[in-house]
């Protein structure tokens, strides 16, 4: 440990997510700064609130969302009555978010910090590869400060102007890449951070998402097929989530992500599968343990919503709607390669 490093004090059956690619993190040398906690043995994440304000609106978002789902729970042997038009949209948004559980209070390096606990998008994954990907090209709200706006627009310019796009971070898991003087047994694994995501031209996110999906690297069929594997589904779950904002006029969110996630480990192993339109045959599938569909280890969810807001005017996001648009065809472009 460094002179100037203090023990990061947390509370018992907690610790940092050493997955955690994007956002606040913790800083050994600034007790008051914190990162995303993991609770491990009930498959959560437990996400600190930011500044009161930016806090009390991402909490309201997540307690405004399970609630229209539970009612929608309660109530699902209705037929197609009850509930206002704002519930129904929240109901289908609940399926593109992290499942919320409740607001917690801890003690972290002796300050008490409110968090939300969340579903940990990576639990039971062995090898996960994480994306965190800004979505629009205004990363700015309604009521940010004009130099707020400034701050914002000289971030990540490149990418966000002409694809509505910015890379806070990521980790992948790559092959081994396995030489007689230097055998590797291993996958690797590379992480890469904002600043990274800063330098990136079109043609360089461009080049980064494939090798986040491990189509410039794959140099066998088996290979090719698990990442073919991976392109079908995440495309699933982005169309879904297009179809969402293709269609609701609530609410717009500024600054929010989507979390890419998969499981490399499943990916070798799917890989060496037959195909049949992009997945196994049902015939031929096995799993490392157990049968697995490719969305239990392919999840692509919506995060941070710290800047949501009601739709004034009422009208589509199109400012969302323009980077997820061309998120969509990067990586149909990747599959198509």
């Amino acid at each position: 440990m460094a002179k100037n490093e203090q023990v990061i004090e947390l509370p018992t059956g907690f610790r940092q997510l050493h997955t955690q690619v994007a956002g606040h993190t913790f800083e050994a040398t600034n007790l008051a700064a914190i990162g995303l906690l993991q609770d491990a043995k009930a498959g959560c994440v437990l996400k600190p609130l930011g500044k009161p304000e930016c806090g009390v609106r991402e909490l309201h978002f997540y307690e405004s969302v399970a609630a229209a789902a539970a009612s929608a729970t309660a109530d699902n042997d209705r037929k197609g009555g009850g509930g206002d038009d704002r519930d129904k949209w929240l109901i289908e948004l609940s399926q593109y978010v992290p499942r919320y559980h409740k607001k917690v209070e801890l003690v972290v390096n002796q300050r008490k910090h409110t968090f939300v606990k969340l579903d940990d998008l990576t639990h039971g994954m062995l090898l996960p590869c994480i994306m965190d990907i800004k979505i629009g090209k205004r990363t700015w709200d309604p009521m940010s400060s004009p130099h707020k706006r400034a701050l914002e627009e000289q971030k990540y310019v490149e990418c966000k102007q002409n694809l509505g796009l910015c890379l806070p971070g990521f980790q992948v898991y790559l092959p081994s890449s396995e030489t007689t003087e230097s055998p590797k047994k291993h996958p690797e694994l590379k992480r890469y951070g904002k600043d990274y995501g800063k330098s990136l031209n079109v043609a360089g996110f461009k080049q980064t998402m494939a090798l986040f999906f491990n189509a410039s690297t794959s140099n066998s069929k088996t290979i090719d097929n698990g990442v073919d594997i991976v392109l079908h589904e995440v495309l699933r779950q982005l169309e879904n989530i297009h179809g969402w904002f293709r269609r609701q006029t609530l609410l717009h969110f500024y600054a929010s992500s989507l979390l890419i996630s998969y499981d490399f480990a499943q990916l070798q192993h799917a890989g060496s599968k037959s195909l049949h339109n992009g997945y196994f045959r049902k015939e031929e599938r096995t799993d490392i343990s157990s049968d697995m569909e490719p969305s239990e280890w392919i999840r692509v969810r919506m995060i941070d919503f710290a800047h949501v807001y009601p739709a004034s005017p009422v009208e589509l996001d199109h400012n969302y709607l323009f980077g997820l648009e061309n998120l969509i065809n990067v990586i149909q472009s990747i599959l198509n390669r």
